[in-house]
């Protein structure tokens, strides 16, 4: 039950880091698109409405689906003050809690409600307000329901892989790893 458990976490991590790879090249993507833009509009006098709109498209798909990656990586924001010095029993435990308790629930109950923010503005037919810009607003709004998602998807496989260290037998002696 315990391989199991890590290889479902495992293969999460893998689809996670397949999410960033795309979430890093459209980092470069943003950064060309506004070097482009720079460019064009000090040298000829040149600019697009919906050049300007899709930088921040661009980045707010960036950080909706990076903070997957970026919680997997474990590169995000945590009060270290206290959690450096628990012990590892305490800090699977938390964990544990933290993914069962908020990240889970919090993040697929985010994405359900953007499935209505998105189909709202589809419904609406909702376009940029100013003219030249981008149509199709809620493309961009389906970003907060998949990015939501996906951190959920990988919130699950922190529970997997918390639940695996705390109630699953380990290799030496047979006496579980919470204790």
């Amino acid at each position: 039950m315990k391989n199991s458990l890590i290889r479902t976490a495992d293969a999460i991590d893998r689809f996670i880091d397949r999410i960033g790879v795309l979430t890093s090249w459209l980092c470069l993507v943003l950064v060309l698109l506004i070097a482009v833009e720079v460019i064009l509009r000090y040298t000829m006098s040149l600019g697009a409405v919906w050049a300007q709109e899709l930088e921040w498209h661009l980045l707010a798909v960036i950080a909706l689906w990076g903070i997957s990656y970026t919680q997997k990586e474990d590169a995000h924001v945590r009060v270290d003050i206290l959690y450096q010095n628990y012990g590892e029993r305490t800090k699977n435990w938390l964990e544990f809690l933290s993914a069962l308790l908020v990240m889970v629930p919090l993040s697929f109950y985010i994405a359900w409600l953007g499935w209505d923010f998105m189909m709202h503005s589809y419904r609406i037919g909702e376009i940029s307000p100013d003219p030249g810009g981008i149509p199709h607003r809620w493309v961009l709004k389906s970003f907060v329901m998949t990015g939501f998602f996906l951190l959920g998807v990988h919130s699950l496989a922190i529970l997997l892989r918390s639940a695996a260290r705390l109630f699953h037998k380990n290799d030496n002696g047979g006496r579980h790893a919470a204790q």
